[in-house]
């Protein structure tokens, strides 16, 4: 079969590492015979990641039910693992290992403006809590903050149509004179039930965007 008869299978590629790109939707079409690796490989440069930092996992197909990630070291061809011709195969872009993928480096020394939005988060922290100069550096290395384990920065889940109160949530978090004041009140349990104590919950909350390790609460 001559590579213009061969069957092609369209991938939607959905980012859903951070707030920025999850509503994007990156394309390819490619033969049936392109190996995984490959596939890889064209989804890094496609979205400016590096290659081997990020996981491919089956999206919202009709047929896909298999969250695993999918084998980037496999011989297999796209049509052999499972990606099927003239349909619609739905891919999502996940961390790799907890990690965020790693932007991929610009050629010049200079860091394109483009290439810092795909970043979510904010800059490292250079001073104690509660200082100005908590959230705002002047200098700093941008591949620095592409470690979470090294921003300290948490993210909230979106459950369901709450991206509106999640970023209201952070920047209430990010204001260090309403965090701190937060921080002096003092629940009463014996006055309140814990569960329905708007203050006490926010608390706890702030309380876990500062401290947990997981990249979202």
């Amino acid at each position: 079969e001559s590579a213009a008869e061969e069957p092609r299978v369209l991938c939607i590629i959905q980012d859903t590492t951070n707030s920025k790109t999850v509503n994007e939707r990156v394309t390819l079409n490619l033969p049936a015979s392109t190996p995984l690796k490959r596939l890889f490989e064209d989804v890094a440069s496609k979205v400016g990641y590096v290659n081997g930092t990020f996981d491919l996992v089956w999206g919202n197909g009709d047929n896909v039910t298999d969250t695993t990630p999918i084998d980037q070291n496999s011989d297999k061809t796209i049509l052999d693992a499972g990606f099927e011709p003239g349909k619609k195969n739905f891919l999502h872009l996940t961390d790799k290992d907890g990690e965020q993928p790693h932007i991929m480096p610009e050629d010049s020394g200079t860091t394109d403006d483009s290439a810092q939005d795909r970043f979510i988060g904010p800059l490292p922290r250079e001073g104690s809590v509660g200082c100005t100069n908590d959230y705002v550096s002047q200098s700093y290395s941008y591949s620095s903050v592409l470690s979470k384990s090294e921003t300290g920065y948490v993210g909230l889940v979106n459950q369901a149509m709450t991206c509106y109160l999640n970023s209201l949530l952070q920047t209430l978090f990010m204001t260090p004179e309403f965090r701190n004041a937060l921080y002096k009140w003092e629940f009463e349990e014996s006055e309140e039930d814990p569960v329905t104590s708007i203050p006490y919950q926010l608390q706890r909350l702030f309380v876990l965007l500062q401290t947990s390790k997981k990249r979202a609460i």
